[in-house]
């Protein structure tokens, strides 16, 4: 049922780290600035794809602020069902790791690097309200490109809208061919009728 394995865990008030049973949730997100926010949650299985608002093209932290979006929706959308786990295990520490293949989101979020924007300190401070109704234990990690599967589903939705667009392109193109191929052979049947 859950990924159960064993871990070293710290406690906040204490000074010691104990070995306890725990529980791994792990949620790839990621984001493109042509304003798409994903997330995969591999212990549900499940995925969502968002359309927010674009950034502009060659913003100045666009890229990082759909990123910071992107985790920030991953953890909104699964809140009920990390919720919901945490009320049962009460034995069992749950471990929720936020993967994004952004390092410098990462950083920030881990307080490694400060947040230089004043809305990605909005999102990121949206972040940490919710962080803190959550009685379970997130970490944020770094993977590669192409082991994001929230990526990976980024572009398999880019690379259908691009056939779905060639497509009608195709259509449109093979309606202006049909139209101007049965112009040319009416008028070239007309024609011979006129000179006669």
């Amino acid at each position: 049922m859950f990924p159960v394995g064993y871990a070293f865990i710290r406690y906040a008030d204490e000074d010691k780290y104990v070995l306890r049973l725990h529980s791994t949730v792990v949620i790839d997100a990621d984001a493109s600035p042509s304003g798409y926010v994903a997330w995969y949650n591999h212990f549900t299985e499940t995925s969502s794809i968002r359309i927010v608002r674009p950034t502009p093209k060659n913003e100045r932290f666009g890229v990082q602020r759909m990123e910071l979006l992107a985790i920030y929706f991953a953890l909104a959308d699964n809140l009920a069902a990390i919720r919901r786990m945490s009320r049962g295990r009460k034995k069992m520490q749950i471990v929720i790791a936020i993967r994004s293949d952004s390092k410098s989101t990462v950083e920030q979020l881990l307080g490694l690097s400060q947040v230089r924007d004043t809305l990605m300190r909005r999102i990121f401070s949206a972040i940490a309200k919710m962080l803190a109704k959550i009685r379970c234990t997130i970490t944020f990690d770094h993977l590669e490109r192409s082991r994001n599967i929230a990526g990976l589903l980024l572009e398999q939705r880019r690379r259908k809208e691009r056939e779905r667009m060639l497509a009608e392109l195709g259509i449109f193109a093979a309606a202006t061919a049909t139209t101007t191929t049965t112009t040319t052979t009416t008028a070239a049947v007309q024609q011979p009728a006129l000179c006669a």
